[in-house]
C-alpha cells in the first residue's frame, strides 16, 4: 500500500505491506507527524479510513498543522474517514503508589484508567466501527513510560502492536529518539515492527540535509542507502535517486 509521499514508494518498491507495522523514528522535528499525515490522508484519497492516536497532541493542534500542509481535516472527520484520539496521560496519586489515567479531548471519551491492553481494545473498537484500515501511533513515548522495565516494557509494546495489526488493518508508529549528545536511545520498538525508517539530520556543506533510512521492510526489496527529502508547503517529498555529497 502507497505511503503516500512521493518518492518513498520507488525506495520500498511499492510502498508498505498490508497488515503489517511500521515504525519511523527520529528527533524532534524531523518529519515522524507529517510522515503518519501522508499515510492517513493517502487511504482517504483511496476511500480507506483510518485512526489516529497522539497522547501528546491536542485534537486542535493536529488538525491545525494538517490543514498548513493543505489536508482537508474538516471533510475527512465530518465523513468520519479520518478518526482522531487525543489526550494526555496524567499521574493521580495513590495509597499503594500512581495509578496512570488518559484525559482525551473528545467529550465521548470518559477519563479512564490506563493499561496498554485497554488502550488496544478501545483502539480496536473505534477501528471495527469506523472500519478503518490504518491506524497511526503518533508518539509511542508515553506508552514507553509505563512499564517498570525493559523486557515488561517489550512484551506489552509487541502485544500492543500485535493486537492492533491485523490482515485487513496496517499500523504506523512514530518514536522519537533522544538528540542530546551522549544520551542513550532506547531503539527496542525498532525490533517489534515488521518495518523501520529512521529519521535524519545530516550536516553537509554548510546545511542540514534531511535524510530518511529504511533499516528494515520485512516483505519487500527496498533502498538500504539514505534518502535526501524535504519538507514543502504539501509535505514530504523522497529523492531516492539523489546521493548525499561527500
Amino acid at each position: 500500500m502507497s505511503s503516500g509521499i512521493e518518492g518513498l514508494d520507488e525506495a520500498l518498491n511499492g510502498g508498505y505491506i498490508r497488515g503489517r507495522s511500521v515504525l519511523v523514528a527520529g528527533g524532534p522535528g524531523t518529519g515522524k507527524s507529517i510522515m503518519s499525515w501522508h499515510f492517513l490522508y493517502d487511504g482517504i484519497e483511496k476511500g480507506e479510513s483510518g485512526i489516529l492516536l497522539s497522547l501528546d497532541q491536542s485534537e486542535d493542534m493536529i488538525r491545525s498543522d494538517m490543514r498548513r500542509f493543505g489536508w482537508d481535516d474538516e471533510t475527512a472527520v465530518n465523513s468520519k474517514l479520518l478518526t482522531i484520539l487525543a489526550g494526555s496521560i496524567r499521574v493521580v496519586p495513590q495509597e499503594s503508589g500512581y495509578e496512570y489515567l488518559i484525559a482525551f479531548d473528545q467529550s465521548f471519551l470518559a477519563e479512564q484508567p490506563l493499561t496498554i491492553p485497554r488502550l488496544a481494545d478501545m483502539i480496536l473498537r473505534r477501528a471495527a466501527e469506523s472500519k478503518a484500515k490504518r491506524i497511526v501511533i503518533d508518539g509511542l513515548g508515553p506508552l514507553l513510560e509505563l512499564a517498570g522495565n525493559s523486557f515488561e516494557i517489550r512484551q506489552l509494546i509487541y502485544a500492543f502492536i500485535r493486537d492492533l495489526t491485523t490482515d485487513d488493518t496496517t499500523v504506523f508508529l512514530t518514536h522519537e529518539l533522544r538528540t542530546i549528545p551522549g544520551a542513550v536511545n532506547d531503539e527496542m520498538p525498532f525490533f517489534i515492527s515488521d518495518g523501520v525508517i529512521r529519521l535524519e539530520m545530516t550536516y553537509a556543506q554548510g546545511d542540514f540535509i534531511r535524510t530518511m533510512r529504511v533499516v528494515k521492510m520485512r516483505g519487500t526489496d527496498h533502498v538500504m542507502r539514505p534518502i535526501i527529502f524535504k519538507i514543502t508547503d504539501k509535505g514530504i517529498v523522497a529523492f531516492p535517486k539523489t546521493r548525499l555529497p561527500d
